[in-house]
């Protein structure tokens, strides 16, 4: 947009930056309201597809995949789990920990994803049934070997794919300090992640391309619309690249809230392994004490402890409190919704029950992955 100047020279309003558009986007997936080919822009009845348009967008679609490889080789965790019993911390960094790990496999579903679909669309222009059946059917194995930075077949699918999801929420303990002695204190302040923890986490690196691959899903699907394609298959086509989008823009806002939630953490840690010393003064003698009026060694830690656990909450409050992709699940063949899917996840669950009846949240983890396998059976209905 433009506006005349005084001096006659044209000025351009600033774009927004890639910080503008996430921080005010959901952080679980929404369809957007209005989407290209859809909804007011829906051209009604009929058929018809510019098959060399059509198969031009998908080649630029299946190349948004590659983006997957952004991470490759890099062992991405969160800013490091303290040791010793001081629980609110460690249990914060023990969630940013599983955290980091989620938001790499969301990373990873989500750009295969996009490759998938745009080898779906790619099809569709030399598919002819397309008027009759409009679901978009599935990838072999060996195009996607060829044609998409995902190794190996199918069972690179995800715990999370297309539709679960991992809560980051503190589990129902207290998080008093008083218990603490000076010594126990000073253990549990010592094993805090310093500076360099911030480092090289995988949250902040995460946002601005997301911000550029929802931004370019958008103008992917206007291309698709003026190819031009429209009819049921190319509904279908244009609701896939929409709910992919809603899935960008969420992960984009969860990872740049968990990104400032991080580096808060770290820098709360880091300052207490550098102040502890000074002003809990954990190691004074008894000539100290006598003169102290009553304070102790271990009244100080606890309160030096107290003061920083408010900080460490206060950071827990800006975290989202669950990362959930909801991807259409194009990835999914019968094959993963068939006998031998089902018998796989049940070996899965069995392999894993001594350790999910052992976690408070074990009967949960039954579900949700009760879930996922739901959330794929209805995917291989609907595109399949």
């Amino acid at each position: 947009m433009r506006r005349p100047d005084p001096s006659g020279v044209v000025m351009r309003e600033p774009e927004p930056t890639a910080a503008d558009q996430w921080s005010t986007w959901p952080t679980e997936p929404e369809l957007p309201g209005c989407w290209p080919g859809l909804g007011d822009e829906h051209r009604g009845d009929g058929f018809h597809i510019d098959r060399k348009g059509v198969r031009s967008v998908a080649g630029q679609i299946v190349g948004l995949s590659f983006g997957m490889q952004r991470f490759d080789g890099v062992q991405d965790a969160g800013p490091g789990v303290p040791e010793g019993e001081w629980l609110l911390p460690y249990h914060l960094g023990l969630m940013l920990s599983s955290a980091a790990h989620a938001v790499d496999v969301f990373w990873r579903d989500l750009h295969a994803e996009v490759g998938v679909a745009g080898l779906l669309i790619e099809r569709a222009s030399s598919r002819y049934d397309l008027a009759d059946d409009p679901k978009l059917g599935d990838v072999p194995d060996s195009t996607l070997r060829e044609r998409l930075p995902i190794t190996g077949d199918r069972n690179h699918l995800s715990d999370l794919y297309p539709n679960g999801s991992i809560d980051l929420k503190l589990p129902g303990t207290s998080y008093d300090v008083g218990h603490l002695t000076a010594s126990q204190a000073q253990w549990s302040v010592s094993t805090l992640p310093g500076a360099a923890g911030a480092a090289g986490m995988i949250f902040g690196r995460m946002p601005e391309p997301l911000v550029d691959l929802a931004n370019l899903l958008l103008r992917r699907a206007q291309d698709l619309r003026d190819a031009p394609w429209y009819g049921a298959a190319a509904d279908r086509a244009q609701g896939v690249l929409r709910q992919i989008h809603a899935n960008a823009t969420a992960l984009a806002a969860v990872s740049g809230r968990l990104d400032a939630a991080a580096r808060s953490y770290v820098e709360i840690s880091d300052w207490c392994r550098k102040n502890f010393e000074r002003v809990a003064d954990p190691d004074r003698g008894v000539l100290h004490e006598t003169f102290d009026f009553g304070g102790t060694p271990d009244s100080r830690a606890r309160d030096f402890l107290a003061r920083a656990n408010s900080a460490y909450m206060e950071v827990y409050d800006s975290m989202p409190k669950r990362i959930a992709e909801d991807l259409p699940g194009l990835q999914v063949t019968d094959r993963d919704v068939g006998a031998e899917g089902r018998r796989f996840l049940e070996l899965r669950l069995r392999a894993e029950k001594s350790l999910a009846d052992n976690l408070a949240d074990g009967p949960q983890w039954w579900v949700d992955h009760e879930e996922v396998f739901e959330g794929r059976r209805q995917a291989e209905k609907e595109y399949g």
